[in-house]
C-alpha cells in the first residue's frame, strides 16, 4: 500500500512539481526570475493556508501550508516553510497519512537552502534531509550523498513559493530549476487563462497555471494537474485538480490567514539562529 492511488495525489500540494520529461526546449520557455528590485514576496510570516482534499465525493483529509517564522540558517535569513498532510479519521482506518515538509528559503535570493521530508504513509516510512549549498552547486544528503545542483536550485516545496512570486500572465511559459529525490531537473510552468473559483474561504478570481507533470515523481500519473492562483496581490493557491487512475482529487482552500511581507533588502531584521 505504498502508494494507494486515493491518497498519492494529495502529496501534489507537496512536491506541486515533480521531475518532467519533456523540459522545455530553446525559445519554449522564459528562465524564470523574480525581479531583482522586488521588494517583498507576496506571502510572509504568518500566512496560513488550509485545504480540505477530496476524492471523488470522499473527503480525505486535510493539508495545511504555513510561513512559520524567520530564522538564521547558515549565515542567511530564511522563510522556514511547513507543510502537514493528515489523513482524517475515515481515511486513516485504510490509509493513514501523517506526513510533514519543510523548506528554509533565502529571504533575499528565494531559493532552497535545506529542505526536510518526514513520511509517515501506512506502513511507509522515509525521513530525506537535503543542504543546498549553492556557492558549489551541490546538495548534501543527510546519508552523506552529494549531488551537483543548478545555479538557484529549488526544492519541491521552495519551488511552489517561488512561482507565486513570478510575473504570471495567461500566455506565459517559465523555467524553474529544482531538484529531489536525487534528480536535478527544469521544471515548466505553462499559464494558460483566467477563471472565477468558489470555495467555502471565498470567491476568487484565478489565473489558471499547469506544471508539467509526466514521467516520475512521487507517483505515475496520466493527465494533468492544473492550480488556480488567485490573481491578485496575494497569488494565493485556491483549488489542485489532478487525475489519478482511478478518479479526481481536489484540494481547496477552505481557510487562510495572510502574512506580514518583508522586505527582501533589509537585513536588519532579527531572526532566530538554527
Amino acid at each position: 500500500m505504498k502508494y494507494a492511488y486515493a491518497w498519492l495525489a494529495v502529496l501534489v500540494l507537496l512536491t506541486l512539481l515533480a521531475p518532467v520529461r519533456g523540459m522545455a526546449q530553446d525559445g519554449d520557455a522564459e528562465v524564470s526570475a523574480v525581479a531583482e528590485d522586488a521588494a517583498a514576496t507576496v506571502y510572509g510570516p504568518g500566512e496560513k493556508l488550509v485545504f480540505d482534499i477530496t476524492y471523488g465525493p470522499i473527503s480525505a483529509g486535510e493539508a495545511t501550508l504555513e510561513v512559520k517564522d524567520v530564522i538564521a540558517f547558515n549565515g542567511r535569513r530564511c522563510y522556514r516553510i511547513e507543510s502537514r498532510t493528515n489523513s482524517n479519521r475515515f481515511f486513516s482506518s485504510i490509509y493513514k497519512v501523517r506526513d510533514r515538509v519543510s523548506s528554509y528559503i533565502d529571504v533575499a535570493r528565494l531559493y532552497s537552502l535545506y529542505f526536510y521530508k518526514r513520511l509517515r504513509e501506512g506502513d511507509y516510512r522515509r525521513t530525506v534531509e537535503v543542504v543546498f549549498d549553492h556557492e558549489a552547486a551541490l546538495a548534501h544528503y543527510a546519508d552523506g550523498q552529494e549531488l551537483p545542483v543548478s545555479d538557484q536550485v529549488q526544492d519541491v516545496l521552495s519551488a511552489f513559493y517561488y512561482v507565486r512570486n513570478l510575473d504570471l500572465a495567461p500566455g506565459k511559459v517559465f523555467s524553474v530549476p529544482a531538484h529531489t529525490s536525487h534528480k536535478s531537473y527544469d521544471l515548466k510552468i505553462m499559464v494558460h487563462g483566467r477563471e472565477t473559483v468558489k470555495t467555502s474561504a471565498g470567491k476568487f478570481d484565478c489565473l489558471v497555471v499547469e506544471p508539467a507533470l509526466e514521467g516520475e515523481g512521487l507517483f505515475k500519473h496520466e493527465g494533468k494537474l492544473t492550480i488556480y492562483l488567485s490573481d491578485d496581490v496575494n497569488r494565493l493557491p485556491v483549488l489542485l485538480k489532478t487525475k489519478v487512475p482511478v478518479g479526481t482529487i481536489d484540494v481547496e482552500l477552505k481557510s487562510f490567514q495572510l502574512g506580514r511581507p518583508l522586505n527582501r533588502l533589509n537585513l536588519e531584521v532579527p531572526v532566530e539562529q538554527h
